[in-house]
């Protein structure tokens, strides 16, 4: 009762007298919820704090539970999934018609270096899973692990396959046990005359391979290494040789179509590469099937092909990687690891394109799609740049690209080192860039070697050689990213080095020379901006990299025209005195040139700006430099003396 009475007090005192007795209970209501909303928040709170680099609990892979784990405690457990994978193998229970056999597949091709046919990713597994409740809104953030504590999630690992040599270990085991049905097809037998040969149906029974490894795949995505049962069908062919004359009616017009195009283009760099199949090669994986009005026409076989698909992974996919960022004390970022999102060709959407696209060739159009994108997948990092800065930099504003193919040595040794000096640069909000600033000064006490340079008629070896290489990658970059070109200044020859990417013409170029030519791009972002640079020695390219905040801007640019060649005139011959009597060197000739691209800017309020830049690039003839002859009687008309270089 003494309570009672305390309590009604102490509710008095906050509820003064004389207000409704529906507004005390709607305060004494709404107070005890504002307590337990309070209790709610804190514990969710205290929960996640609990799982800080950890895995949520209730987070299933098949029937193991992956919650509390470390990043360093699921490798372990995956990396030991993976060691009994490459004890035990793979085991199969073949089974046609009755007749089972068992059959073992190692999963470790090579022993020396470890080739491995199947494996579990525990890098992609752990992006997978630690993301699980930590996405969307933070109200979702704050409640959604404490809901997988008693409602489970499960999926499932992610495996790294590889796939040609699984394909053909696979025919090897099971080609013995079946029939070898099939439909009727054809097969080209000579290209020019084009001649071919129909190949008879036959039934029997057979073993689908894709499904006999997207079934291998499934069971060890579920961490399950039990033996799998795998069944031979039987074969009714559904294409008989009649059908497939029938179809073969349109045999020249699909090759009369010519080559089939494939592309893509990079997300960063925007660089295109493109791949030609030609006819010779295609019509080797042509196939005979019905469409949906129960016509027969000639389509792609899905595994010869997605065979040649798999062959230009290599070329595409890439990991995902985590941010790394640390500041120096210069005010520059000693280390810079940006987050990376990783590529992976999906084989199976691209060949889907493709066929159906090859399709179109079998019903007389006109037009027929001859060129496909590849599909390319995106795997997003554990870790990205937002999350280990405090400067605003959370992401790729832009990316520019150069090849230096075919330098030399000390100009690519320039190069790199200036590449050094600009990695990590930070660019504050409203300064102005320059090149010359951070990369310079090009003198030998600065690190910076002797090469090429053009000037006036003659090309010498300077210090410094080569970095136009820098300054034509800085002004692509700075116009993908949107930036504001506050100088760049063209060459004044036609260099192979600084040809478009895309069609080669002269135009997209910036030259560096102090303390005059200058590439300057003004940050007019309001934000930091972080200029990360990289050389590929093997493919012979730099690709430079604008981060910042997003803000909403674009930046692009048409590919340079050429509106007028200009010759080179005829060849020119200077008398030196410092080569012996007869001894000759030259210099190759370079064309003049007029191109003209222009750079669009969509500002972050949706204003579009363009810009012309028109490049004259000036004709220089065949210069040689003749030694002197020993005639007493000769006149020296002109002396040089720097010996003249083929600019590399």
């Amino acid at each position: 009762m003494e309570f009672e009475n305390k309590e009604n007090l102490s509710l008095q005192n906050l509820i003064k007298p004389g207000y409704p007795r529906w507004l005390k209970v709607s305060f004494v209501f709404f107070l005890i919820l504002f307590i337990l909303t309070g209790i709610c928040f804190g514990s969710a709170a205290i929960y996640i704090r609990q799982y800080q680099n950890k895995i949520y609990s209730g987070i299933y892979v098949g029937h193991y539970h992956l919650g509390e784990m470390t990043r360093d405690d699921l490798n372990n457990f995956i990396e030991n999934l993976n060691n009994r994978l490459a004890k035990e193998g793979i085991n199969l229970k073949a089974n046609a018609n009755s007749n089972v056999v068992d059959i073992k597949i190692n999963t470790v091709l090579s022993e020396e270096n470890s080739m491995e046919l199947i494996k579990l990713d525990s890098y992609a597994l752990w992006q997978q899973a630690y993301v699980i409740g930590r996405n969307g809104s933070w109200f979702k953030r704050l409640f959604t692990p404490l809901i997988y504590r008693f409602n489970n999630q499960h999926f499932s690992v992610p495996i790294k396959t590889d796939w040609v040599s699984l394909l053909e270990i696979l025919k090897g085991n099971l080609s013995d046990l079946v029939d070898a049905p099939r439909n009727a097809g054809i097969k080209v037998t000579s290209f020019s005359p084009l001649a071919y040969e129909i190949i008879p149906e036959s039934s029997g029974l057979l073993f689908s391979y894709e499904d006999v490894i997207k079934q291998i795949q499934d069971n060890l995505s579920q961490l399950n290494f039990g033996d799998l049962v795998i069944y031979a069908q039987s074969f009714a062919p559904s294409v008989l040789s009649a059908e497939a004359q029938k179809a073969v009616e349109n045999l020249s017009d699909i090759v009369g179509y010519g080559d089939i195009g494939l592309n893509y283009i990079d997300s960063q760099t925007k660089l295109r590469r493109d791949w030609s199949i030609p006819a010779t090669q295609y019509t080797q994986w042509l196939a005979v099937e019905k469409d949906e009005e129960d016509h027969p026409i000639i389509v792609l076989n899905g595994e010869l092909t997605k065979t040649y698909l798999e062959s230009l992974r290599y070329l595409v996919d890439r990991p995902a990687r985590d941010a790394k960022f640390a500041m120096a004390e210069n005010n520059k970022v000693k280390e810079f690891q940006s987050s990376q999102t990783g590529l992976t060709l999906n084989v199976e959407k691209t060949f889907n394109d493709l066929n159906v696209a090859f399709k179109e060739r079998n019903y007389h159009q006109s037009e027929v799609t001859k060129t496909i994108g590849l599909t390319v997948d995106s795997v997003d990092p554990m870790i990205k740049m937002a999350a280990v800065n405090d400067l605003g930099i959370e992401d790729i504003i832009g990316a520019g690209y150069s090849t230096f193919k075919d330098s030399h040595t000390n100009r690519i040794k320039n190069i790199a080192h200036a590449v050094d000096r600009l990695n990590g640069t930070l660019i504050k909000p409203g300064e102005e860039f320059s090149a010359l600033k951070y990369a310079g000064p090009f003198t030998a006490e600065n690190g910076y070697l002797p090469e090429a340079v053009i000037k006036g008629n003659e090309i010498k070896n300077e210090i410094g050689g080569g970095m136009c290489q820098i300054g034509t990658t800085l002004f692509r970059m700075a116009m993908n990213s949107g930036m504001d070109i506050t100088q760049r200044q063209n060459h004044s020859l036609v260099v192979s080095y600084y040809a478009d990417p895309v069609n080669g013409n002269p135009g997209t170029d910036a030259a560096l020379y102090e303390p005059m030519l200058d590439l300057k791009f003004k940050n007019d972002t309001g934000n930091y901006l972080l200029l990360q640079t990289e050389i590929d020695y093997k493919k012979q390219q730099l690709t430079f990299t604008l981060w910042g905040k997003p803000d909403g801007r674009q930046g692009f640019y048409t590919h340079p025209l050429v509106k007028k060649w200009i010759p080179y005139g005829e060849p020119q011959e200077i008398i030196s005195d410092k080569l012996e009597s007869g001894e000759e060197k030259c210099q190759v000739p370079y064309r003049g040139a007029v191109a003209t691209f222009t750079y669009t800017r969509i500002t972050p309020t949706g204003e579009k700006i363009d810009r012309i830049f028109d490049s004259y690039y000036r004709p220089l003839p065949k210069i040689c430099l003749v030694g002197k002859t020993l005639d007493a009687g000769l006149n020296v008309t002109s002396t040089i003396s720097e010996v003249m270089v083929t600019p590399n």
